[in-house]
């Protein structure tokens, strides 16, 4: 008995039951992949960073609160103007007791141009004078015409 297909088994060397002319071109059956080793940090590394990474920020809010707990603070109270060439700016200032602080105090006019300038420092106030941390003060302003307002433009430390 001639045939003139051939046996499928005879054509397929590693008997998976494919001609010949597909194992050629794809390989017999399937191959079993290896994975390869994970690359970066295990669990345990994952934890490791989320825990330093927790530590920069809390330490981040730390330093941001306690900074500016240390700087002054200061709230307009109320303003005079005297005449076209003085004017007064009442404020109350919360510091440090030992604290030394500037504050720069500055007159408007009608257009919200600067007309007076004044720098004050502020150190050591009286027990007397403080109400817990803030102690109030009035500071005169020259002005060079007529100002509407007068107020703390800004404070600092001065202290070193």
């Amino acid at each position: 008995m001639s045939s003139a297909t051939s046996h499928p088994a005879a054509d397929d060397p590693a008997g998976s039951g494919a001609p010949e002319v597909l194992v050629r071109r794809y390989g017999a059956g399937h191959r079993t992949v290896t994975r390869t080793p994970r690359r970066g940090p295990s669990q345990h590394g994952w934890l490791l960073i989320a825990a330093g990474a927790t530590l920069a920020a809390a330490l981040f809010v730390v330093w941001i609160v306690w900074g500016d707990s240390q700087k002054p603070v200061f709230k307009d109270v109320s303003f005079h103007i005297s005449s076209s060439g003085q004017a007064y700016a009442d404020f109350d200032l919360t510091k440090d007791p030992d604290q030394t602080v500037t504050c720069a105090v500055q007159a408007l006019n009608q257009e919200h141009a600067v007309v007076g300038w004044n720098e004050i420092t502020i150190g050591r106030v009286a027990e007397a004078e403080l109400r817990g941390r803030t102690s109030t003060h009035r500071v005169p302003v020259r002005t060079t015409n007529l100002a509407t307002t007068a107020g703390v433009d800004s404070c600092w430390s001065t202290s070193e």
